[in-house]
């Protein structure tokens, strides 16, 4: 990675100005929220835009791409390179995906990651709570908690973002929402931002952890991607 490069863009304008410049380089951010509030789309955005060559405004930087719960989608990261005017077979030849389907392959994606040929710059992990969640078992789910902080730790020695997304679970004895894995995720992110549905077709970005400033940034799903709500050139 170029010294210069301290932040990766999401693509949302507000977002990134929320996020000091985008993801933050030797950090793990962490978004969650709800089904269809974007998360994947978001994976997928961040990493084409990582992906895509210099020349057409990307990074030009090896993203690893790991799907514990197989909503990888190459068609749509195709579609969006391709409505953003991206080569998206450089785009794809960029990228790199790990499916582990088991707790222990999952916790072996830092394995995965020496193993490469190029340190990718960016690790996306769609879902990271995944496996460790489905099963009724508390030693598994303390797992979760060691992993979260072995990614910390990567991020910050090897220089790498990373980007984790998360859903919600309904506590049903408080009737609150909160984000799947409660506070073991609160503890093994850097940045938390949770993503909601609003009125009106717009969403919301919200900054949990730490307090920043905007706290609260709105964007659009589109056939673009997600977009800032109020910029004109995604707007069809």
């Amino acid at each position: 990675m170029g010294e210069s490069c301290f932040s990766i863009p999401t693509g949302v304008r507000g977002l990134d100005r929320m996020l000091l410049g985008g993801l933050q380089v030797g950090a793990v951010s962490d978004f969650y929220g709800a089904s269809g509030v974007g998360k994947t789309q978001l994976c997928l955005q961040v990493s084409a835009l990582t992906a895509a060559p210099k020349e057409k405004g990307g990074l030009g930087l090896l993203v690893l791409y790991v799907d514990p719960s197989g909503s990888f989608r190459p068609e749509r990261l195709k579609e969006l390179a391709e409505m953003r005017n991206l080569d998206a077979s450089k785009v794809l030849s960029q990228i790199y995906v790990y499916e582990p389907r088991l707790v222990e392959e999952q916790i072996a994606l830092l394995q995965q990651i020496k193993k490469m040929g190029r340190k990718p710059s960016l690790v996306v992990v769609d879902n990271v709570a995944e496996l460790f969640l489905g099963r009724e078992d508390a030693f598994v789910r303390g797992l979760l908690g060691r992993h979260l902080h072995s990614l910390c730790l990567t991020a910050l020695k090897e220089n790498i973002a990373f980007l984790l997304t998360n859903p919600v679970r309904t506590r049903l004895d408080e009737g609150l929402t909160v984000e799947a894995g409660g506070n073991v995720m609160a503890q093994g992110a850097h940045f938390r931002i949770q993503l909601s549905k609003k009125m009106g077709g717009l969403f919301s970005a919200e900054a949990v952890q730490p307090p920043l400033r905007p706290r609260e940034v709105y964007y659009r799903i589109t056939v673009y991607g997600l977009v800032d709500a109020s910029d004109p050139r995604w707007i069809s």
